[in-house]
């Protein structure tokens, strides 16, 4: 009890429970796709052809290696074990492959326009969001203080940009030595108190 008479209330290191509707559905009946988009909005027009250029450069790759492969296992002609460890060359080769396609994407979108596609450039505004999001913070009996600091910067960030209201923090704690976990307890409530973030930082 408090001097005034009223009951001290705890710190809420949770948000308040918001639980969702849970319709019965048939799982054996397609899904109502009324009103939703199958494509983001903020998906860029070229997809397609993206998606194309990635994944059919992987399958070319992967025709190319198979046919080398074949010509070296099966040079005196087919047989069974060169049949099987060409099918597992292709299974094994076709992630490698698209990875390494996908990379080289992401690599020439990097050079070319700064990693920007998503209709976002640098010196124009930022797009509107319509939809909440959950960042997740997980630690594991690490240094606290080095782990809200990290966290301050984040959340600063999102600051800056106007729309901090769509995030919120979520820090998941796997922590199993109990002197850290009152160390990383004591740091959430510094965090929250140096940027106001008892509405949207959680633990």
């Amino acid at each position: 009890m408090t001097q005034s008479g009223q009951q001290a209330v705890p710190f809420q290191a949770l948000p308040p429970e918001a639980p969702l509707a849970m319709p019965v559905q048939d799982l054996h009946a397609m899904p109502d796709m009324e009103g939703r988009a199958r494509t983001p909005s903020t998906s860029p027009a070229t997809i397609g052809l993206r998606r194309f250029l990635v994944i059919g450069s992987a399958l070319a790759l992967t025709a190319f290696g198979a046919w080398r492969t074949h010509k070296v296992l099966d040079a005196n002609g087919t047989s069974i074990l060169g049949v099987v460890m060409l099918v597992l060359f292709v299974a094994l080769f076709l992630w490698i492959a698209l990875a390494f396609t996908s990379s080289l994407a992401g690599f020439v979108s990097l050079i070319t326009r700064g990693g920007l596609g998503l209709g976002i450039t640098r010196s124009g505004p930022l797009p509107t969001l319509h939809s909440r999001t959950a960042l997740l913070l997980p630690t594991y009996n690490e240094p606290p203080h080095r782990v809200m600091a990290g966290l301050k910067a984040i959340y600063t960030s999102l600051c800056e940009t106007g729309q901090v209201d769509a995030f919120d923090v979520f820090i998941l704690s796997d922590t199993t030595n109990p002197d850290v976990w009152v160390e990383e307890e004591a740091a959430f409530l510094a965090l929250r108190a140096q940027t106001g973030g008892e509405k949207r930082i959680f633990f």
